[in-house]
């Protein structure tokens, strides 16, 4: 069959998106689980979520450190055993931490799970924190920081945050003498505290079967239950300055821009509007920013804008890396253009254009069972349920562009945007 390559293909508009089933429920020891089978292959992805974030802990690094090492030596295994037995099995664990929660996983095979399942316990239930393995982290972690101080991106992120929540736990951040103070009590402490049933969701994902459960449960669901941490949110206040903050890097080839807005979190009603409106703005490739910025003015190869979620608040964030000497120019035509969105309603093609793209992006989240596995983890996680995905659908197929115009004139608050910039500007 011949290709008329001059010919674009037919443009279809994507109506339905078959989001996956979660069957939730409790384990013995009442730990709550969240299931969604599915997948040829006999496979199993399993996540434990704790309460366990950097928001977790009032000193800096201990809640991150304290998931890394995880894996680091238990009371019966070593760190080399424990990678050993795992890479036996063709088995992966990974841990990872953000502001809120703190997360380890296990993907395997299932024919495997009744040999690695106990061993994934033990690294919950019996860290031990070795001494050595903490030196190591310390001092890899404290290089890996300053190199990333040298980073435009890093530094103007970090004073973005720094800008936009100011004395919040959000804002926090660490220097290289930190590492220092983190001592193998202080983790054991924090530990004991944060890992256990109590504080605790489990993701299964893949064939889980019957047999696959009676596994989790005999396991898993025998981790012992403490009380559940109820962290008391922290007041968040408002940027006390929006002028541009500037971080002088000589060197630098590129400046980086970084700029920040409180907003509402994944559990507003709006949340759905303001995010479809953040597409428009610079969420996808052919978004109002990157026409502006990259194709008409050639100041960036890639400047974008998301909404990040977390429990206490959201954050929009616009982010480029920009020809140097032309960063503010950057950030006026940002505002501009949200100054556009909230004047002038979008016409219907932009707003059919950007109601495809979205579609497609919700279609590729839920194409098979471990590609959902993090959209079921982040929605549930932030408290708002796996029908989140079915509010967001319904939302992209209905809203109309005078609802974006009340969206952006609502929470486009140009008097509380922040502007970092770092490089050689």
């Amino acid at each position: 069959m011949d290709l008329n390559r001059t010919k674009a293909p037919d443009f279809y508009q994507i109506n339905s998106i078959n989001i996956p089933k979660t069957k939730s429920g409790k384990l013995s020891n009442k730990m709550p689980f969240h299931v969604v089978s599915g997948g040829s292959q006999e496979l199993s992805y399993i996540v434990l979520t704790f309460n366990a974030g950097t928001t977790a802990s009032n000193q800096k690094l201990v809640a991150t450190i304290a998931n890394v090492m995880l894996t680091g030596g238990t009371k019966k295994h070593s760190a080399s055993q424990i990678a050993d037995s795992f890479d036996f099995y063709g088995a992966e664990i990974r841990t990872d931490s953000n502001f809120d929660h703190a997360i380890i996983a296990l993907f395997c095979l299932n024919k495997y799970l009744e040999q690695l399942l106990p061993l994934f316990c033990e690294l919950i239930t019996e860290s031990a924190f070795p001494e050595s393995e903490l030196e190591n982290i310390r001092s890899e972690r404290r290089h890996q920081l300053i190199v990333n101080r040298e980073k435009t991106s890093f530094l103007a992120n970090q004073a973005m945050y720094r800008l936009t929540f100011g004395t919040h736990p959000y804002a926090r951040q660490a220097e290289p003498t930190d590492y220092d103070k983190v001592t193998r009590e202080i983790l054991i402490k924090f530990h004991d505290l944060q890992y256990h049933a109590g504080n605790c969701q489990l993701f299964a994902v893949g064939q889980i079967t019957d047999k696959v459960m009676s596994l989790i449960d005999k396991t898993i669901g025998q981790l012992p239950v403490k009380e559940r941490t109820i962290l008391t949110p922290t007041p968040l206040t408002l940027p006390s300055s929006t002028e541009p903050l500037f971080i002088k890097k000589g060197n630098a080839v590129q400046s980086s821009l970084r700029m920040g807005l409180q907003t509402i979190k994944m559990n507003h009603p709006d949340y759905h509007k303001l995010n479809i409106l953040t597409t428009i703005l610079g969420g996808y490739f052919g978004s109002r920013l990157m026409r502006n910025i990259r194709e008409e003015k050639g100041y960036t190869y890639g400047i974008y804008s998301i909404i990040q979620p977390h429990l206490q608040s959201g954050l929009l964030r616009i982010a480029g890396d920009i020809k140097s000497g032309y960063a503010m120019q950057v950030a006026d035509e940002v505002r501009n253009e949200m100054r556009n969105l909230k004047e002038k309603p979008v016409s219907d093609s932009e707003m059919d254009l950007v109601r495809n793209y979205m579609m497609g992006e919700l279609l590729q989240i839920f194409d098979g069972p471990f590609n959902c596995a993090d959209a079921v983890e982040k929605a549930i996680d932030m408290g708002v349920g796996i029908d989140f995905y079915d509010k967001e659908r319904e939302t992209i197929l209905s809203i109309k562009p005078v609802d974006i115009q009340e969206t952006a004139n609502k929470y486009f608050d140009l008097d509380k945007l922040t502007v970092a910039i770092a490089g050689n500007e």
